[in-house]
């Protein structure tokens, strides 16, 4: 006997939700398993990609806003693509019927633009529009396939900022001798130790890395690290031979920008971590602080960025705030995965292009669709563990067996701006699809068992203040989701117009700023003014209107972030009409007439004057409920509930506010987000492209991971014997000529490239301390060495010949007691000196045995002890003290050792460091004045100001010492932690 089929209702429907139902439907023998019902508020499908059409205004196509698919839509084109081919198979639309197949729905769009506003040299501003092409492709949208690892999109964006640079004829772009310092990495692989900019040696070593960043030695890391701050310092040092012009200026904000983000990207590890690991940042704070300028940061370029996905918590332009993991992933997928197109512009309205036909074809399979009927709450069972009920509203009355939500237009099905009122009745507000409170009608409620078994939750964020408070209330996830994840209120404009945009001089104003030829333009513009800062030239779908002649020549969609509702700016229109008056006049300079917006170029079938235009064009505001654009701001990925993962059993998630992989509002998401849904309700194996960063098995192993160099991790019977004791003391790192200390390493030893210090330079710590309690760790206290000052000079980031990892080399350590300078000398091959050493609050002083002095350091404390922990910089003194340390053993080879400085334990007050050193040979440093800024403990670039070196600092903390039988295993473990990000 065959188990009875399971009952899945399926609360709104939108993209995700509609996506999860056709998921379903397209398993084979699907209805032997599932019973599909749709439950939707008003009359037609889409949610924020709902659209209508007004029967009185030429058959008009109305839209929540503005919608573009873009090329790297990969699971959204391949069902779309299904959808349609079905619909020719099963005999719901002919091929030769408008949008009879996928490439009549969508065509491609291969550049869009950017409002510029350059200041010009009187003061005043002016607009420079800035078009952005990328070049077509071959590959079929949807087509699908492995989304590129994190690395490969890295070494695609080096290869694209290359190739603008070699086509600008630029001064940027010319013979460069890349610094020494690099030349041994180099050489290594063959690559020329001469390129034209830093910028293709750059390139140049990222492509001669394997593909797989596993495979990545940490040396390979640090030379790449090393060139990425090269070419930021070449940029930096040519950017003043600039010419002034649009091309110069634009060129160097790409490359800022790109340089920035490589930087960042290798620092946070995100090749092997994926692109959350840094959406804990603003995106914008994470490029400053990884070296971009302002100019570039807040340029027409990046802020096209948040104007793409509406990133203004609260509507307000000023305060812009995206994750900086979900907008790093979001703009190279947009660039570099595209198929066929980098955008795609539906021909109809995304009701009539996407979801009439998922409609038609849902129906047709059996999937029943219950309009004007909403859901208002879910209820748990006992335990709270499953959803047990939900509480609905019937919000009219359906004439006969069900509603039929769609209408001809010009042989097209389309869904109505309005609903079919000859098939309702019995409604107490008609205005059925407004969330400013929950929906009203006749109440009832499904019950679990009888009318669901499964709930495919498919309404979207806004709508869970109402719907979901027992979730809320039951767990802390949705408690945290729902006060995380963000939502803003959106509002759009459309003009038909009776000239076009050629006839009102946008494209003269484009070719003015632009080479080539500006004849034929489908505009894509966005980093306009407010409020209404995108606009898209949608005059493509004049051709699917049905306006009584003449008809209007030309359709402008404009749409942006908006204010919350009760914020009096006033009526949309009158906005609108205001924002044309002072700002499209400058995009269109021929609708201005006597210096105002000329209102006679709007199109109205009636005519009039200009109110009557103005009041003839289409206004919305989305404020409430699922009307609202979901936010991806930093620090809330990780609170998005998974669409298979919302902690209660029979209840799954659809839509682009879960956690998705891409995580951002788009069609995309909630395709990817109902796929999920689908995939976990049935267990199917259903195909998903781009759920990931990385391929399942692309990260480290555990074991890898997990294991440590510290003495305290060491196998039995190594680990109960290892050096333990405490320090007060002053740490400060340094920039030193790089051959000074390249002559003090032993041969077999060199210079690792890095990051941290400018070109000819390398990276040296200077640890003054007193040392207090040192003893073997089987000791009591009383049986360990009396206290005694040690001076340590460590240089950092060194290489062994033939052998991975990054060590330090510690020339010399003077200290004035001679029981640990035997130990440290005979057993572990430290080169530790006697000398005379003194110490006080705010200076330490090392002397020769005979009180020649050899260098002092003068510290000057501004502010009080904190955790160091508390430092943004702390990352940086750690990669920097908790290097393996490597030395020449006196019984012969190479000894290594690992210090355990106990950083998240230590108090640190950050100091400014004055060191003199005036005996070069016994210091092993150039004679003369190093100085070092505070350690920042405040958020911000700060950290950044000197190459990466962190500020100096005085320490308390314990520390321990690895077991001098232990060599071996840190030798072999620094090589497998050489794979780790």
């Amino acid at each position: 006997m065959s188990s009875p089929r399971q009952k899945i209702a399926i609360i709104g429907g939108g993209v995700g939700a509609i996506t999860a139902a056709y998921a379903i439907t397209q398993l084979p023998n699907w209805q032997d398993r599932y019973d599909l019902t749709i439950y939707q508020m008003g009359w037609r499908l889409g949610g924020k990609g709902a659209s209508g059409r007004n029967a009185e205004m030429g058959e008009r196509i109305e839209e929540h806003g503005l919608h573009i698919w873009a090329g790297f839509y990969d699971n959204a084109f391949r069902l779309m693509r299904d959808c349609y081919e079905t619909m020719a198979r099963d005999g719901l639309r002919r091929t030769d019927a408008p949008l009879g197949t996928l490439e009549a729905a969508f065509h491609g769009l291969d550049y869009f633009f950017l409002a510029e506003d350059v200041q010009q040299p009187d003061g005043t501003m002016a607009l420079h529009p800035w078009r952005i092409d990328f070049a077509a492709n071959k590959e079929q949208p949807g087509s699908g396939g492995v989304v590129p690892s994190p690395y490969t999109l890295f070494r695609m964006l080096l290869d694209r900022i290359a190739q603008l640079l070699e086509g600008s004829g630029s001064p940027l772009f010319g013979a460069c001798q890349v610094s020494t310092q690099f030349q041994p990495a180099f050489r290594g692989r063959g690559l020329p130790l001469v390129a034209p900019s830093p910028l293709h040696h750059l390139r140049a070593y990222a492509e001669s890395l394997p593909t797989d960043a596993r495979h990545h030695s940490r040396s390979e890391k640090a030379a790449l690290a090393a060139l990425v701050a090269e070419t930021q310092n070449w940029h930096g040092d040519v950017l003043a031979q600039l010419p002034e012009g649009d091309a110069s200026r634009r060129l160097h904000y790409l490359i800022d920008l790109s340089l920035a983000f490589a930087r960042g990207t290798i620092a946070n590890g995100c090749f092997l971590q994926g692109f959350d690991a840094i959406d804990d940042w603003e995106i914008s704070a994470w490029l400053l602080h990884y070296g971009a300028s302002r100019q570039s940061v807040y340029s027409a370029v990046f802020r096209g960025c948040y104007d793409y996905v509406f990133g203004y918590p609260g509507g307000v332009t000023d305060h812009r705030s995206v994750g900086a993991g979900t907008a790093i992933r979001g703009l190279l997928r947009l660039a570099f995965c595209y198929k066929g197109s980098l955008f795609f512009k539906m021909q109809a309205g995304m009701g009539d292009t996407i979801f009439a036909p998922y409609y038609q074809v849902l129906r047709h399979r059996g999937v029943r669709f219950r309009f004007f009927n909403a859901a208002t709450r879910l209820v748990l069972n006992h335990d709270r563990s499953a959803i047990d009920a939900v509480e609905m509203v019937r919000q009219a009355s359906v004439a006969g067996d069900e509603y039929h939500p769609l209408r001809d237009v010009a042989g097209l099905p389309c869904w109505p701006s309005q609903p079919l009122w000859d098939q309702i009745s019995d409604w107490s507000d008609p205005d059925f699809e407004c969330e400013k409170s929950p929906p009203r009608g006749h109440a009832y409620t499904l019950r679990r068992g009888q009318d669901f078994d499964q709930v495919i939750l498919g309404a979207s964020l806004g709508s869970m203040p109402y719907l979901a408070t027992e979730l809320r209330d039951a767990s802390p996830r949705w408690q945290a989701m729902m006060d995380k994840v963000q939502t803003v209120a959106t509002h759009a404009a459309q003009f038909w117009t009776d000239k076009t945009p050629r006839e009102l001089g946008w494209n003269g104003l484009v070719a003015q700023h632009n080479p080539g030829d500006q004849t034929h333009l489908q505009t894509v513009i966005t980093s306009f003014a407010e409020p209404l800062d995108t606009w898209a030239d949608m005059s493509d779908l004049l051709p699917r209107e049905t306006w009584p002649d003449p008809p209007p020549k030309a359709i402008a969609y404009f749409c942006s972030p908006a204010h919350d509702a009760g914020v009096d700016h006033g009526t949309m229109e009158q906005r609108s009409r205001e924002w044309a008056e002072s700002q499209l006049v400058r995009m269109w300079p021929g609708a201005q007439k006597d210096g105002r917006f000329d209102g006679q170029i709007l199109h109205s079938i009636d005519g009039g004057d200009d109110d009557a235009r103005f009041a003839a064009q289409y206004y919305r505001e989305n404020f409430y409920g699922s009307e609202r654009y979901v936010l991806s701001v930093p620090n809330s990925v990780q609170y998005r509930l998974p669409p298979d993962g919302s902690g209660f059993e029979n209840l799954y998630l659809a839509g682009d506010w879960t956690r998705c992989g891409i995580n951002a509002g788009c069609v995309e998401a909630a395709t990817i987000s109902g796929l999920m849904a689908a995939r976990g309700l049935t267990g199917a194996d259903i195909q998903i492209t781009g759920e990931g960063d990385l391929a399942p098995d692309a990260g480290p192993g555990d074991a890898a991971r997990l294991a440590s160099p510290y003495a305290q991790t060491a196998p039995w019977p190594v680990t109960p014997f290892y050096g333990t004791g405490s320090i007060d003391g002053f740490f400060s790192f340094h920039a030193v000529d790089s051959a000074a200390l390249q002559a003090v390493l032993p041969d077999g030893m060199h210079l690792l490239p890095q990051g941290l210090t400018p070109p000819g330079t390398h990276p040296v710590a200077l640890l003054a301390n007193q040392q207090v309690g040192v003893r073997m760790s089987v000791l009591p206290r009383l049986l360990g060495y009396r206290d005694y000052f040690e001076a340590i000079v460590a240089i950092n980031w060194v290489g062994i010949d033939g052998q991975d990892g990054i060590f330090s080399y510690l020339p010399n350590l003077y200290l004035n007691s001679r029981a640990p300078q035997l130990a440290g000398v005979w057993m572990y091959g430290f080169n530790k000196r006697m000398g005379q050493l003194r110490m006080d609050n705010s200076s330490y002083h090392v002397a020769s045995p005979q009180a020649a002095p050899i260098w002092s350091g003068q510290y000057q404390q501004p502010g009080f002890a904190q955790a160091l922990m508390d430092s943004p910089e702390c990352a940086a003194v750690e990669a920097l003290c908790q290097q393996v340390v490597v030395s020449q053993s006196r019984f012969g080879g190479w000894h290594y050792s690992a210090f355990d400085f106990n950083l998240t334990s230590a108090r640190v007050a950050p100091v400014s460091a004055l060191i003199t050193v005036t005996d070069a040979t016994l210091a092993n440093l150039p004679e003369g004045e190093m100085s070092a800024r505070p350690l920042s403990m405040q958020p911000g670039p700060a950290a950044f100001r000197d190459h990466g070196l962190p500020g100096a600092f005085r320490i308390w903390t314990s520390w321990t010492l690895s077991n001098p039988f232990d060599s071996h295993r840190l030798a072999v473990l620094e090589a497998e932690r050489s794979r780790l990000p």
